[in-house]
Parts: structure tokens; sequence; C-alpha cells
């Protein structure tokens, strides 16, 4: 494992991985919310193509390329982003 795929103590994901021959890069985003439904923004690269994913409280990971669908990691939602959305 090569030092960019281990977590930190304090994060659940890496700071970048490669799937299917993409790389996938991780990073936090400042986040200011009011009604403290949200732990974290996150900023998702996947070859230079940038999208923003947030994490609730609850422990799920959602993004608006895939409405309606949760995930249990950024990871997972970078690799459905890749299997389903063209021109990842």
């Amino acid at each position: 494992m090569n030092e960019n795929n281990k977590h930190t103590p304090d994060e659940k994901y890496p700071k970048s991985i490669e799937y299917k021959g993409r790389k996938i890069t991780f990073s936090k985003l400042p986040s200011s919310d009011k009604n403290q439904k949200l732990l974290q923004r996150l900023k998702v690269e996947i070859n230079d193509e940038a999208f923003e994913v947030v994490e609730f409280r609850n422990g799920a990971f959602e993004s608006g390329l895939l409405p309606y669908s949760s995930y249990s990691s950024p990871i997972e939602l970078a690799q459905d982003v890749i299997d389903n959305i063209s021109g990842f």
C-alpha cells in the first residue's frame, strides 16, 4: 500500500486511490452547516473532474451526481460515479 492510500486516524477515506484506471482524490472542503446535519463536505476528483460529496451526521455520504443514493463511504460513491455516469 503506498503512502497516499493509507487512512489517517481521523479520516474515513484515503487521500487518493485508483479504480478502473482512474485516479480518485479526496479532500475536505470548509463547511458552515448551521443546522448541524452535515458532518463534512468533500471535494472528490476523478481524473481532474471534481464534484462535491457531503457526509451527514448519520454516516451517509451523498452527491447530487447520484440523487436518491446514499453510501457508507465516499470511496463507494466515487466508484459508482465511475460505473454509472458517462464522462467519468
